[in-house]
């Protein structure tokens, strides 16, 4: 059952990610907020089971991120230049961490989904995959600004016509796409159980592929466009962390949670200097074709939808948004 906050409750939700767990400890980040305000915002997201109380003279409050993940966050509070900023958030990836493969499937997996998907299993023939390349190359590279037509890049990849009017740099973007795609369907037993580090940046260098973006992992802090949320920034832990998502991913059996978890992760880590999303989206697909033999493009999706969705995944660790997308692609 999806749960949706008001403007209080959602900006408490967030010094709650800091790892503030009384009324008190939250008046400190946020001093120009009434302590009774926070405490009507905390009453409410334990009212919704989003925090759990404990005690009563002076409470504290923990985090239920199972239900945090399928919290509603409006797209003006995401919006609003004014709310506060977010961090990266170890509480959350340690939650996850401590999941069993059971949890894990059933949590991000939707129920209507979950018998489908497990019977689904068949071999991507020749067409099925043209189809993909053309779809996915076009979508993913134009959800970066890319201006490539579908058609433009169907005649580029089929016809080996190249759109007038279009930069090099947009070419071989949708190049990278086709080169990754085909990288996936050759090498699918790499992501067919555990996924190593090294096909994450096999993926990312292909994707990156001479357009001035740097290997491996980032080495300096990284800004998201529009976005409060600020990423770790030390390359030691962003290869721990790296290798914890991945595990997770790993160890997971349901088909839409493995690609889900992808989709949210890989860009939430901010792994490399750029071309996170892409890498996150190219995982996702890889994981899809080994588990079930086909792919998605995200061809109803529209560049802001999506921005908003990673907005609320980024800033407030939910993946309802995120989800809905995935789903609506998929069924």
């Amino acid at each position: 059952m999806d749960i949706t906050l008001n403007k209080n409750s959602s900006y408490v939700l967030l010094q709650l990610l800091r790892g503030k767990q009384t009324a008190t400890g939250i008046k400190e980040l946020i001093p120009s907020t009434d302590i009774r305000t926070i405490q009507r915002g905390l009453t409410r997201l334990s009212d919704l089971g989003v925090a759990i109380r404990s005690g009563t003279n002076h409470p504290t409050y923990t985090l239920n991120y199972e239900a945090l993940l399928h919290t509603n966050i409006a797209d003006k509070l995401l919006e609003n230049p004014e709310r506060p900023e977010s961090l990266f958030n170890v509480g959350f990836l340690n939650w996850l961490d401590s999941l069993s493969s059971t949890d894990l499937d059933r949590i991000f997996t939707p129920e209507k989904l979950a018998q489908k998907q497990k019977n689904q299993n068949k071999l991507m023939t020749a067409k099925d995959l043209e189809y993909l390349t053309v779809e996915l190359s076009w979508k993913s590279s134009a959800l970066e600004g890319n201006t490539y037509t579908l058609l433009d890049t169907q005649l580029l990849l089929l016809e080996g016509v190249k759109a007038k009017n279009r930069t090099e740099f947009e070419t071989q973007m949708i190049f990278n796409h086709k080169n990754a795609i085909a990288f996936i369907v050759k090498n699918k037993e790499l992501f067919e159980d555990k996924v190593a580090f090294s096909t994450l940046e096999e993926l990312h260098k292909i994707i990156g592929y001479n357009l001035g973006i740097k290997k491996g992992i980032r080495k300096k802090l990284v800004k998201i466009t529009a976005s409060n949320y600020i990423p770790v920034a030390n390359p030691r832990q962003l290869r721990e962390y790296a290798d914890l998502v991945l595990a997770v991913i790993s160890r997971t059996h349901a088909p839409f949670a493995r690609v889900l978890l992808a989709l949210a992760l890989i860009p939430y880590l901010q792994i490399f200097e750029d071309g996170n999303k892409r890498a996150g989206r190219m995982m996702a697909n890889a994981l899809m074709i080994s588990a079930v033999g086909s792919g998605f493009s995200l061809r109803r999706v529209s560049p802001r939808q999506l921005a908003l969705a990673y907005l609320s995944f980024y800033e407030f660790n939910s993946m309802s948004a995120l989800s809905k997308i995935l789903q609506a692609e998929l069924v």
